[in-house]
């Protein structure tokens, strides 16, 4: 399981359902060949380049598929690529951090109420700005609405706080 790239105050965690099979093999998140979350970040302004380029993606693919990608190459690429993602004020985490999913419409992708607790508690102790939800908008309003009746799946600002995360 990746680990989750937050610590106090950054300016925007990203929140994914769970991690991938590609991802979680490959040692990093969003990493699946069909993902565009690193460019997008990019083309949003979130980040000032590319943070994983498409040939970044391939080597680490090829790589592992040739059985060459050692561990400690994987570990300086998840350090220099998680520090990078700080500089930038970004994390990354996922609500089910029990699974692993071929992807987001596998049924065991889906968070428990735990896992959203979960959730709910970090964003109050490390305090981002700004919690931005990568899964499906009305899969969002489904899993929020007990908690926060006025979560819908409009893309955009909600009209709640989750802690003080936007």
């Amino acid at each position: 399981m990746l680990q989750e790239i937050w610590e106090p105050e950054l300016t925007a965690v990203f929140v994914g359902l769970a991690v991938d099979e590609v991802s979680d093999t490959l040692g990093f998140y969003h990493l699946n060949p069909g993902n565009r979350f690193w460019e997008l970040l990019e083309l949003g302004g979130i980040t000032p380049e590319r943070h994983i380029t498409s040939s970044e993606r391939k080597a680490l693919t090829e790589g592992h598929t040739r059985g060459n990608l050692s561990d400690p190459i994987r570990a300086m690429f998840i350090q220099k690529k998680t520090s990078q993602l700080l500089r930038c004020g970004v994390g990354i985490t996922t609500m089910n951090q029990r699974v692993i999913a071929k992807n987001d419409k596998e049924k065991a992708a889906r968070p428990a109420d735990e896992d959203i607790q979960h959730l709910i508690r970090r964003s109050v102790k490390l305090n981002p700005k700004i919690l931005a939800f990568v899964i499906a908008p009305d899969l969002f309003a489904e899993l929020f609405k007990n908690r926060y009746p006025d979560a819908t799946a409009a893309l955009g600002l909600q009209s709640f706080s989750i802690g003080n995360a936007e």
